[in-house]
């Protein structure tokens, strides 16, 4: 064997040696890059897992991060379990369109349309029950012929009227959300019913009625406003003519209580008399009017009479 040949053949495991790795960490490479073994759940959202073999596999819920799959023997199916607001109403380019507004007939007999939002999400802890029984397609199989149905349901225990009135509106959504809720599927864990879908809310929107009921509606609310003023009016009305007969009262008890005294103490008399002609010159002197009164004569010495002559109507016209 010549010395060439002989290289070679210690060479060849050493090649071989080396394409082998080179053929493994291609191979590494495209499974880091195309991971097959791999699935990336991304946050807001939840998978379950469906095998070849077995079917859906019941218990298996993977949450956001990375999940080890078997290529071909495993299909994951991933859900968005974040709460979103479906919307029923009319027009184009809607977000989250579940379908058109809701037709209703309301309890006094008239028919009518209205806007519906719907908040709600699939629950997590039975997604994988979700997916088997019902699948994607949730909301066209359950949700909006269930909302449509129970909207209905519940509008026509309430007048047109109430769809105006915010009190009984949201009497109108807190029965709505709580007969739909009823109305999803369930499952039974750990010996409770759980929801396979968790309805957060029902929100009703603008109430699109016919021309005739908008401006029979409009003229009850304004025939209402206007009673409630007259009402309101009328009672303050009556408060103030009783706060007027409640002083009048007083004022001629004071005068009645004045007069008694008087007649009883003539001293009291003139202590009255000397208050109201102090008043008065007070009151015309602030004015710069004359006095009302002048002294005529004064009689005796030290205890002296003053004799006060008084105008009547320079006298009533100083009063204050």
């Amino acid at each position: 064997m010549s010395p060439g040949s002989s290289m070679t053949d210690k060479q060849l495991p050493l090649r071989l040696f080396t394409g082998g790795l080179l053929i493994l960490g291609l191979v590494a490479i495209l499974l880091l890059v195309f991971h097959p073994f791999f699935y990336i759940t991304l946050p807001g959202n939840a998978t379950v897992m469906f095998n070849t073999f077995s079917g859906i596999e019941k218990g298996r819920i993977e949450r956001p991060g990375v999940t080890f799959v078997l290529p071909v023997i495993d299909a994951p199916i991933t859900y968005n379990v974040r709460t979103r607001v479906w919307q029923f109403a009319d027009g184009e380019n809607i977000p989250n369109q579940a379908g058109n507004a809701i037709a209703v007939n309301s309890a006094d007999g008239q028919a009518f349309t209205t806007d519906v939002f719907v908040a709600l999400r699939p629950n997590q802890e039975t997604l994988d029950e979700l997916h088997a029984r019902i699948g994607q397609q949730y909301m066209t199989t359950v949700v909006v012929p269930t909302v449509r149905s129970k909207v209905r349901d519940i509008a026509a225990e309430f007048s047109s009227n109430d769809f105006y009135k915010k009190e009984r509106r949201i009497e109108l959504e807190k029965k709505m959300t709580a007969l739909i809720s009823k109305e999803m599927p369930s499952i039974e864990v750990k010996g409770q019913r759980q929801p396979m879908i968790i309805v957060e809310g029902v929100f009703l929107g603008t109430a699109q009625f016919p021309e005739g009921l908008k401006a029979s509606l409009e003229q009850k609310q304004v025939a209402s406003i206007s009673a409630q003023t007259a009402a309101v009016n009328a009672q303050i009305q009556q408060k103030e003519t009783t706060r007027k007969l409640i002083l009048a009262d007083a004022n001629r008890q004071s005068i009645e209580l004045q007069g008694k005294a008087a007649s009883r103490n003539g001293q009291l008399a003139n202590l009255l008399f000397y208050e109201k002609l102090s008043d008065r010159i007070e009151a015309a002197r602030g004015k710069g009017e004359p006095i009302p009164i002048k002294v005529i004569r004064v009689e005796g010495g030290e205890k002296s009479t003053i004799f006060i002559n008084v105008d009547p109507q320079r006298a009533a016209t100083g009063s204050p």
